[in-house]
């Protein structure tokens, strides 16, 4: 595992993280989701009603087995699976990699994020808003930051299995796949062919892939 060191110094960056957050700041000590009722945007639960328990978060302990190469799994502790978290302008997540494994091009619209490799090798980037490509491949103990709303990516390119955690600076980072956005959505066919330089039949293929009942 990751040396005692490299994990404070990826909590004090975290930290200064959402010390830049995204939301807006809190008004209360704390405002527990009711997301029972309202979902992630819901009213705060009654404080009387609040316990320990609700600060505390078991999620990102246990990620379902990815062995298998070219595999990944990923899993989110934002407001609406940790209802603690609300109104304080982070989340965070976990992303278990089998060898080959990629994290397919997405962006977060509401927040930064900040990539700690916990085991294996990674390479990661993201590209600006002049096609230019920002990557490099970390190692264990490394990160990499990712500004909000960047096209970005996770690949293992090591010969063993491996493991990220990210912190963002929103309680509900969002998240816009390309693929399933292009393809998955109503985008006019048309439209896609022009903006893409292909033809009306790849559009097709392509949407049979990201949107097969369609």
């Amino acid at each position: 595992m990751a040396s005692g060191s490299a994990i404070i110094s990826f909590f004090l960056l975290s930290l200064a993280l959402v010390a830049n957050a995204a939301d807006p700041d809190p008004v209360l000590d704390f405002c527990v989701a009711n997301n029972s009722s309202s979902g992630s945007s819901g009213s705060c639960r009654n404080p009387s009603a609040v316990t320990g328990q609700d600060f505390v978060s078991e999620i990102l302990r246990n990620i379902n087995n990815t062995q298998a190469p070219n595999t990944f799994n990923a899993i989110l502790a934002s407001v609406s699976t940790f209802p603690g978290l609300n109104t304080m302008g982070l989340s965070i997540a976990r992303a278990d990699f089998g060898v080959g494994g990629v994290v397919p091009t997405h962006v977060h619209p509401r927040a930064s994020e900040l990539i700690y490799v916990a085991e294996g090798t990674i390479s990661a980037g993201f590209v600006d808003t002049n096609n230019v490509l920002f990557a490099r491949t970390l190692q264990r103990g490394d990160m990499i930051i990712i500004p909000r709303g960047l096209l970005h990516y996770q690949y293992n390119v090591g010969s063993e299995p491996a493991t990220t955690f990210a912190v963002f600076n929103s309680q509900e980072p969002g998240l816009q796949l390309l693929g399933p956005s292009l393809f998955g959505s109503e985008i006019p066919t048309p439209v896609l062919a022009s903006s893409l330089s292909l033809n009306e039949s790849t559009i097709a293929a392509l949407r049979g892939i990201y949107a097969p009942s369609s």
